[in-house]
Parts: structure tokens; C-alpha cells; sequence
């Protein structure tokens, strides 16, 4: 593909020749004939001598080495370059043989059912999704449009779908809150008939459990993006454009606001309130009934403010000089 042609399709501006490019490269490893992206100079200096056929860096930087798409966000041109190189392509939509799908489901236009899918009463799948093999999804859910569900993924009755939504492999959307009582040293369930809406344009990674509302909904806002394996409890409210990474485990009726980062094995206690563009950081453990303002960094457990928290860390490694200055003190005063 002639790099004009990555620029037309990209909506950016090439300057330089207009050589061929058969794929990509970045600051690990290069390869002739790819295109790599530079967002700064140190990166632009090692690529500039590297074996990539072109790069694409930022308006306003000058370099004539070689070849350049010139953009505004050159990551982002980047990942619109990754899509047209990429070797993942679609599959033919048709509803392959070998599913099951109950007479009263209704199924969109151009949509994707492959080998062994299962799919119950009043479901409704919109145009243009993909549904990979042995994917459940139960009695009156609905799915939007150009959605993709990854193999093995189960989806339990009365669950809402919105469009544009990737489910990885092997999540289960729906499953029962976990509720019980506690009498005459047994545990007895508590029956869980909420439900769970995912808002538009959500990315849920693999092995994430989402379960659903003991009454109402759990719910997951627009353009939240969930990495895997991670457990997000009955009623739990997450705010739109929010990043749960790896690991991390929210307890129930928890509420995140909108834009925040919850990062690697943090946890977070039942009945927490997160403001918006809360982050907390990795392994971070938050209290039952926390309350952490808006734009809050917090560290540690109990999760406390970071600097606060870095300052106790900081205390923490003099502690065995503190003890023994202590002691030295205590014995002079005898």
C-alpha cells in the first residue's frame, strides 16, 4: 500500500516519496518497508535511523529523513494504521449451521451466529453483531448493533446490550449477585431478580464476572473499558469513559463516576462512592462506605490521599532506625 493511500485513508498529510508500505513497526522492533510513529524527539532519533520506510510524528516537528505522515495525535494515526494492517479480518455474516436459536428470538440484519451459539426466548440481536461458538445468551436479552461476543461468553436472561460493545472470551454477564443470609449458622441465598445494563460503546476483557442487580440494575456507562478478569458485584454503578485494569474487584452497590482509573488488584469495598475522574492506584484496598472526592489520586490500604500515603511509605522504611533510636534514648534515660 502506497503511503499516499495510508494517508487518504487516514486523513492525514504525507510529505516526502510516496513509498510502499506493507505493514508496521515500533521502538522494539522495526522492519523495511513498515511505518512506525514517533510523538517525540528522543523516539524520532531512534527511528530516524532505524530500517522503517516512514513515520508519522507530530505537526510542527521538522525532520526530512524520511517519509512522514504529519498529525496532530500521531498515536492515534497510528492505531487507524494498526486497523488497516491488521490480519484479524471479519467473518462472513451468516448464521452458520449447528446453533440454536428459539423461534421467538429476534435477529437483526447481517448478523454473525457461528457453530454451537445458543440463543433463548425474546432475544434480540441487532444488525451487523458477531456471535462466536458456544456464546449463551438467555430469555429476553438485547443486543445492539455491530456488537461482537467472543466465544464462550454467557449472558443470562433479562440482560441489556447496547451497540457498538466487545465481550472477550469466557465472561459471564449476568450471573447471580452474591446475596445471602446468615440463620441458624447456614447461609441462605438471597434471590437476585435485578438485571444488568452495558451502555454503548463498552470493551469487557476476558473472564470478567458482571453480576447482576439484587433489585434494579447494575449498570456499566458508556465507553467503560474493563480489562480482564475482573469481578464487579451486584448494583454496582460504573460512570461513563471509566477504566477498571486487571485484577480489580468492586464490591456491591458500589458506585464509580464518570472517567475514573481503577488500576491493577485494587479493591473496593461494598457501598463505596467514587467522584468523577477518581484514580486509584494499584493494590489499593478502599473501605465500606468510602467516600472519595472528585479528581482524588488515592494509594494504599486503607486508601488515603498519594502523597499522604507516599509520605507514610517514606516513614515506613526508616521505622527500623526509629525503633532502635528509641530504645538507645530509653536506656540513657534509666
Amino acid at each position: 500500500m502506497k503511503l499516499s493511500e495510508i494517508a487518504r485513508l487516514i486523513g492525514e498529510e504525507v510529505t516526502g516519496n510516496d513509498v510502499e508500505i506493507n505493514g508496521v513497526s515500533d521502538l522494539e522492533h522495526q522492519e523495511p518497508h513498515t511505518i512506525a510513529y514517533a510523538e517525540n524527539k528522543r523516539n524520532l532519533e531512534l527511528l530516524a535511523v532505524s530500517s522503517v520506510a516512514a513515520l508519522i510524528i507530530p505537526k510542527g516537528m521538522a525532520f526530512s529523513g524520511k517519509p512522514v505522515l504529519l498529525s496532530e495525535n500521531p498515536k492515534l494515526a497510528f492505531s487507524k494504521v494498526l486497523a488497516l494492517f491488521s490480519p484479524y479480518k471479519s467473518y462472513p455474516q451468516q448464521i452458520y449451521p449447528n446453533t440454536y436459536i428459539e423461534k421467538s428470538a429476534s435477529i437483526g440484519k447481517n448478523v454473525t451466529i457461528m457453530p454451537f451459539a445458543c440463543i433463548m426466548d425474546n432475544a434480540q440481536i441487532g444488525d451487523k453483531t458477531v456471535i462466536y461458538p458456544q456464546v449463551f445468551i438467555g430469555k429476553n436479552v438485547k443486543i445492539g448493533k455491530n456488537c461482537i461476543i467472543k466465544a464462550g461468553v454467557k449472558i443470562d436472561d433479562e440482560t441489556t446490550i447496547g451497540d457498538n460493545v466487545i465481550i472477550h472470551h469466557n465472561s459471564v454477564i449476568g450471573g447471580d449477585g452474591y446475596g445471602y443470609i446468615q440463620k441458624d449458622e447456614k447461609n441462605i441465598k438471597i434471590p437476585q431478580i435485578g438485571r444488568i445494563v452495558i451502555e454503548d460503546d463498552v470493551e469487557i476483557g476476558v473472564c470478567v464476572a458482571i453480576d447482576r442487580a439484587t433489585i434494579g440494575e447494575t449498570r456499566i456507562g458508556k465507553g467503560t473499558k474493563i480489562d480482564n478478569l475482573v469481578q464487579i458485584a451486584h448494583n454496582v454503578k460504573i460512570g461513563e469513559n471509566s477504566i477498571i485494569i486487571s485484577q480489580v474487584g468492586i464490591a456491591g452497590s458500589s458506585t464509580i463516576g464518570k472517567n475514573c482509573i481503577i488500576t491493577g488488584q485494587a479493591g473496593v469495598s461494598d457501598h463505596v462512592t467514587l467522584g468523577d475522574r477518581v484514580v486509584v492506584l494499584a493494590q489499593s484496598g478502599i473501605e465500606s462506605k468510602a467516600n472519595i472526592e472528585s479528581g482524588k489520586i488515592v494509594l494504599g490500604t486503607p486508601a488515603r490521599d498519594m502523597m499522604e500515603q507516599k509520605r507514610i511509605y517514606a516513614g515506613l522504611t526508616r521505622l527500623s532506625e526509629l525503633i532502635k533510636t528509641v530504645n538507645e534514648l530509653k536506656k540513657n534515660l534509666k
